[in-house]
C-alpha cells in the first residue's frame, strides 16, 4: 500500500479547491446578477411646426426683374460747323427746364442768319421790280392793241378806196404790210406780259426758299444754344469748350426725367392673364422694395409690340420716388395680379415638390395634392397661394398644415407639433 506524503497531498488538493471555488464563485454571480428587461421598440416621433388653414381673398404677384429705360433720349446735334463757346454742364447732370447746356459761338450762327436775311430782301426787291415791268408792259400791250385797232381800220378803208379806183394797188400792199407788222409787235407785247406772269411765280418761289432758309438759319441760332426743354439729366457729354464741330456732329446726349420706365419679361405663363386684365381696363401696378421697407407703385403702361419665345416685354411708369434710377439700372419687382377667392398662403418650404403639402392629421402626417396659383408677399417673403381642396382630403379652417421640410416626409409619419 502506497502511503503520500503530507506534501504530495498539498500538491493535489490546491488545484482541486481553486476549481471548485471558481465553481462556486460562477453560480453565486450568475444567481445574484441583475436580470434586464426585455428592449420595447418606440416609433419616433418627429417635432414639426404647423400653420392653420386660412382661406383668404388674396391678389398673387409675379416677381419680374427688368432694366430701366428712357423712351426720349435726345441726341443734341450742331445745326452749322461752328466752334463750342460755353459748355455748362457735365456728364450726369441734373437740369431743370430752361436751364443751358452749351453754347455755339454766335458769328458761325449770325453769319447764314444775315446771309438769309439779304436773300430774302434780295427777292422781295426782284418782285418790286417785276411789278414796275409788268406795269410798262401792262401799258404797252394796251398801246399797240390801239394802233393796231388803227391799222386795221386803215386797211378796210384802203380796200374800199381801191374798188372805186382812188388808190392804187401798191398803197394797198403797203398798207397791209403796216398792218401785219403791228400785228407783230402786239405779239410780242403779249409775250412779254405773259413772261411777266410767269416770271413773277419765279421770284415768289424763290422768296419762299429765300424765306425758308431765313426760318430755319433762325432755328439754327436757336438750336445752336442748346437750353433744357424739360428736367433732364445729361448721359454723354461729346464736346468741351473750344472744340470745333460740323453740321450735325452730336453735343450731347440727354434724357428727360419722366420719361423713365421699366422694361421687365412677362413670362409666358401669365401672360393670358395679363393681356385678359389690360383688355377689360383693370389696372396692374408691380411694387418695388426699397431698403427701408417702402414699397412703391409702378403702373404697368403698356406691352411690347412683339413677343417672343420665353415671353413679352411689359413697361412700367417710373413714379416720381424713383426717380434717381437712371437707364441700365436693373430692378426686381413684383407684378400683382387680379384678387383671387378662397385660396391659401403657404410659405415655400411647406411645398413638396409642384403640387404637395403634407397636412397634421391626429399626430401624423397626411399628403394633399394642391394647386398652386401664383405667388404673394408675406413680410417681404414670397408664399406660395395654393387651393388645397383640389386633392382627396378634406380640408377646413380647423386642417393644420405642416411648414417644416422633412426630406422624409411621407403619409402616416408621426410627427409632434412645436409650440410657439
Amino acid at each position: 500500500m502506497v502511503v503520500l506524503s503530507k506534501s504530495r497531498v498539498k500538491v493535489i488538493l490546491w488545484p482541486v479547491l481553486i476549481i471548485l471555488a471558481g465553481v462556486v464563485l460562477f453560480i453565486y454571480f450568475s444567481s445574484t446578477k441583475p436580470v434586464q428587461e426585455p428592449v420595447e421598440m418606440k416609433e419616433k416621433v418627429w417635432l414639426v411646426e404647423t400653420m392653420p388653414v386660412v382661406f383668404e381673398n388674396l391678389s398673387p404677384v409675379h416677381r419680374l426683374y427688368g432694366k430701366v429705360e428712357s423712351f426720349s433720349t435726345v441726341n443734341a446735334a450742331a445745326p452749322v460747323s461752328g466752334v463750342i463757346d460755353k459748355v455748362w454742364v457735365k456728364e450726369g447732370s441734373y437740369v431743370k427746364a430752361g436751364e443751358p447746356l452749351i453754347s455755339m459761338d454766335l458769328t458761325d450762327l449770325d453769319i447764314p442768319l444775315q446771309q438769309a436775311k439779304a436773300d430774302v430782301a434780295d427777292a422781295k426787291a426782284q418782285i418790286a421790280l417785276q411789278k414796275l415791268v409788268d406795269k410798262a408792259n401792262t401799258k404797252k400791250l394796251a398801246h399797240e392793241n390801239r394802233v393796231l385797232a388803227f391799222k386795221k381800220t386803215n386797211a378796210e378803208r384802203s380796200l374800199q378806196l381801191i374798188q372805186k379806183g382812188l388808190v392804187s394797188q401798191s398803197g394797198l400792199d403797203e398798207v397791209e404790210e403796216m398792218l401785219v407788222r403791228q400785228e407783230y409787235v402786239v405779239v410780242g407785247a403779249t409775250l412779254a406780259v405773259e413772261e411777266g406772269g410767269v416770271k413773277n411765280k419765279q421770284i415768289n418761289a424763290r422768296l419762299l426758299k429765300a424765306q425758308a432758309k431765313l426760318t430755319q438759319a433762325r432755328l439754327n441760332k436757336q438750336r445752336g444754344q442748346v437750353v433744357a426743354p424739360y428736367d433732364l439729366r445729361v448721359m454723354k457729354m461729346e464736346v468741351s469748350e473750344g472744340s470745333r464741330v460740323n453740321e450735325g456732329s452730336i453735343l450731347v446726349q440727354f434724357y428727360g426725367i419722366d420719361s423713365l420706365e421699366l422694361r421687365a419679361k412677362l413670362p409666358v405663363t401669365i401672360l393670358p392673364q395679363v393681356q385678359s386684365a389690360l383688355n377689360d381696363g383693370v389696372a396692374l401696378e408691380a411694387f418695388y422694395q426699397q431698403g427701408n421697407n417702402a414699397r412703391v407703385s409702378l403702373a404697368l403702361s403698356r406691352l411690347a409690340g412683339e413677343a417672343t419665345t420665353s415671353g413679352l416685354d411689359a413697361f412700367f411708369t417710373i413714379p416720381v420716388g424713383l426717380k434717381q434710377t437712371r437707364p441700365g439700372d436693373l430692378m426686381e419687382v413684383d407684378l400683382q395680379g387680379e384678387p383671387l377667392e378662397n385660396v391659401v398662403a403657404i410659405p415655400y418650404r411647406a411645398l413638396y415638390g409642384q403640387d404637395r403639402v403634407y397636412l397634421v392629421k391626429e399626430g401624423r402626417l397626411q399628403a394633399q395634392v394642391v394647386k398652386v396659383l401664383g405667388e404673394v408677399l408675406r413680410d417681404g417673403k414670397l408664399w406660395a397661394l395654393i387651393d388645397p381642396t383640389v386633392g382627396n382630403v378634406a380640408v377646413d379652417a380647423h386642417t393644420k398644415i405642416s411648414v417644416t421640410h422633412l426630406p422624409n416626409a411621407m403619409t402616416g409619419l408621426k410627427v409632434s407639433e412645436v409650440v410657439q
